[in-house]
């Protein structure tokens, strides 16, 4: 289950922790979203298997009948702006997949700010302009 921490932008899970120096130590993964897929829908692992962003899904703990409820985690290591431009270009891809009807029943359930993130191409730093570019479309 995540939670939200003063001081921290965005929810960590409850297993994050304090370190002996009194300084805050996030767990490795932060939920970041819920979206939901028809139950018919293709296995999202295949067609994101490519990509080098840092996440992985996990089914919720529940879903509505028809449907299959999934969290996005991202890595939390990389430090919260990673974390929200990487929300940020998978809901945005997983947008556009479903726009094309490649990915039936898609709706973001929670974290759909992440869609709205502001990215300027001037704060990225050298490794976010290489993955800048990825096509999540492509599968």
């Amino acid at each position: 289950m995540a939670a939200v921490y003063p001081g921290i932008p965005f929810p960590l899970r409850e297993d994050a922790f304090m370190n002996s120096t009194g300084l805050f130590q996030p767990c490795r993964w932060c939920l970041m979203a819920t979206f939901q897929v028809a139950e018919g829908a293709p296995d999202l692992a295949d067609i994101l298997a490519d990509l080098d962003f840092g996440f992985r899904l996990e089914a919720a703990a529940s879903s509505p009948p028809g449907y299959r409820w999934l969290n996005l985690y991202v890595d939390a290591r990389r430090g919260p702006r990673r974390c929200g431009l990487t929300a940020h270009r998978l809901l945005s891809g997983l947008t556009h997949l479903a726009e094309a009807g490649d990915v039936p029943g898609f709706r973001v359930i929670a974290g759909e700010h992440w869609l709205e993130y502001p990215v300027s191409p001037d704060t990225l730093t050298s490794s976010e302009e290489a993955s800048e570019g990825a096509d999540l479309t492509r599968h």
